[in-house]
């Protein structure tokens, strides 16, 4: 299964985020990335595998709201149904 079809199968829609990624002290310009799985209830976020978001950059959801990541996680797909991903952790 690919990233998009993972999204597709888990959202209505192919949803995107807006991610200032921080760069030392400073946010590059914001950028749009996706599409995403979202999850409100636990502060994740599900991207795509070739995405690139240290620590401490604002990601901008789709309902508006703004958080900073905590921690992220490349995950390499292991022949589950899960593809590889980036996992973006909310504060």
């Amino acid at each position: 299964m690919t990233w998009l079809e993972f999204a597709l199968l888990h959202t209505p829609e192919p949803t995107t985020v807006r991610v200032a990624a921080r760069r030392g002290n400073r946010y590059a310009e914001p950028t749009t990335i996706g599409p995403c799985v979202v999850n409100r209830a636990r502060r994740v976020v599900f991207c795509p595998p070739d995405t690139d978001v240290p620590p401490g950059s604002l990601v901008t959801l789709p309902t508006g709201q703004t958080s900073r990541v905590r921690a992220t996680c490349h995950l390499d797909a292991h022949g589950y149904r899960l593809p590889g991903h980036l996992q973006l952790d909310l504060e």
